[in-house]
């Protein structure tokens, strides 16, 4: 049986999707499950963009969108919003929960950047690497043939 808070007012969505706070997050064990990429073959950028969800075992996603640069030497990837500032409104997407704090006030998106930078990617230390490796990257690298 499950029991309510009767006393905070609820719509549908929020008894479907828990509350949970950083805390909780931090608990939960986290793992690259997808890797997009979005690649215009008609724009001379050297970036390459996409996004990565992150999923954990309790079933909560965390969308991220990331580039990579080449610093000349090696593929650096970088999290938008994050760890560069956005060029344009960069959100991070959160599924299956709403993040609250302590006060059962809702998060910010700067409170849950600082999270991720702080505490997500370090619990994730090979990131960066799985997502290169899960790029073939000769598809975006122009050759002469």
């Amino acid at each position: 049986m499950q029991f309510f808070d009767l006393s905070r007012q609820f719509k549908f969505s929020d008894i479907l999707t828990p509350y949970q706070t950083l805390s909780d997050l931090e608990k939960q064990d986290w793992i690259l499950a997808k890797v997009r990429v979005e690649y215009d073959c008609l724009n001379d950028s050297d970036t390459i963009e996409g996004q990565v969800v992150l999923r954990s075992n309790h079933n909560i996603q965390i969308e991220l969108e990331w580039l990579i640069q080449d610093t000349g030497h090696e593929l650096q990837v970088l999290f938008k919003g994050i760890e560069i500032p956005a060029n344009e409104e960069t959100l991070v997407t959160i599924k299956g929960a709403q993040l609250i704090n302590e006060n059962q006030e809702m998060l910010s998106s700067q409170v849950l950047g600082l999270w991720i930078d702080g505490t997500l990617l370090p619990m994730l230390p090979n990131i960066r690497k799985e997502i290169k490796a899960r790029l073939n990257l000769w598809d975006y690298v122009e050759y002469d043939g």
